[in-house]
């Protein structure tokens, strides 16, 4: 649920912090191929139903868009970024059908774009553990 005095007490400290502390709100929700639409959404260049539809939110998403929407105008106001969390669908299929060898360099490169250090954080047990 929104509420504003929340909004104003965080728009009152990021506005008094220089710079701005980083912030942002990841979504699980939104897939990554539609970054470029939240980015549009946070600069004003589209509205919140333009959002819902560009990021085909019905049909990739279970929950109520409305519950979100108080965030999303928080995000917009404060000049926060929204971020795509979410594997592209597509993308999952290919995986789910043939592992990550089915996937493009390039596709793979969206998800994984430090190979190295990526192969360093499977490398715990506790990675492998939690893994299996």
């Amino acid at each position: 649920i929104h509420d504003a005095r929340a909004t104003k007490a965080l728009s009152q400290k990021r506005k008094s912090s220089n710079p701005p502390p980083p912030m942002a709100v990841g979504l699980e929700q939104v897939q990554i191929k539609f970054q470029p639409v939240l980015d549009d959404y946070i600069a004003g260049i589209i509205t919140a139903e333009e959002m819902r539809r560009d990021v085909d939110w019905e049909r990739r998403w279970t929950w109520s868009f409305e519950n979100y929407v108080p965030v999303f105008e928080a995000a917009r106001e404060l000049q926060i970024p929204l971020l795509a969390l979410n594997v592209n669908s597509e993308d999952l299929a290919e995986v789910e059908r043939a592992g990550l060898p089915g996937l493009s360099r390039r596709q793979l490169r969206t998800y994984i774009r430090d190979p190295v250090a990526f192969a360093e954080f499977l490398k715990p047990e506790s990675f492998k553990a939690y893994n299996n």
